[in-house]
C-alpha cells in the first residue's frame, strides 16, 4: 500500500468519524429550526442549483403558500447557523445533509420527483 493510499484511507476514516459524531447535534439543530413542513421542504429542495423562486414555485404547486423572499430569509438564517452551505452559484445554498439521512421524514409535494431527483 502506498503512502498516499494509506493517508487517503486515514483521511476518509477521520471524515467518517467526524460526521458520525456531529450528526446527533446537527439533527437536533435541524429539528429545532425546521418545525413546519414548508421549512423542511425549503431545506430539502436547497440543492445549490435551485433558486429561491424555483423552490417557492415548487412548494406552492403543492398547495402551500411561500414566497421567494421567505426562502431567501430562511437561507440567511440557516446559513448563519451553518445548516446550509453556500453553493457554487452566487446567492444560492445547498443543504448540508439530506433530511432522510438523518431519519427525518420529508413532507410530500405535488411533484415528488422534484426532491427525489437530487
Amino acid at each position: 500500500m502506498s503512502d498516499v493510499q494509506s493517508l487517503s484511507e486515514k483521511l476518509d476514516e477521520l471524515i467518517f468519524w467526524t460526521k458520525f459524531s456531529a450528526l446527533p447535534t446537527f439533527r437536533a439543530l435541524l429539528m429545532d429550526d425546521l418545525r413546519e413542513d414548508v421549512d423542511k421542504l425549503v431545506y430539502e429542495l436547497s440543492d445549490g442549483e435551485r433558486s429561491t423562486r424555483d423552490i417557492a414555485r415548487t412548494i406552492s404547486r403543492g398547495g402551500r403558500k411561500i414566497t421567494h423572499a421567505t426562502v431567501a430569509n430562511m437561507w440567511k438564517k440557516l446559513a448563519i447557523q451553518n445548516l446550509v452551505i453556500p453553493a457554487q452559484r452566487k446567492g444560492r445554498y445547498k443543504r448540508a445533509v439530506s433530511l432522510e439521512t438523518l431519519g427525518i421524514e420529508i413532507p410530500e409535494v405535488e411533484a415528488t420527483s422534484e426532491i427525489s431527483s437530487t
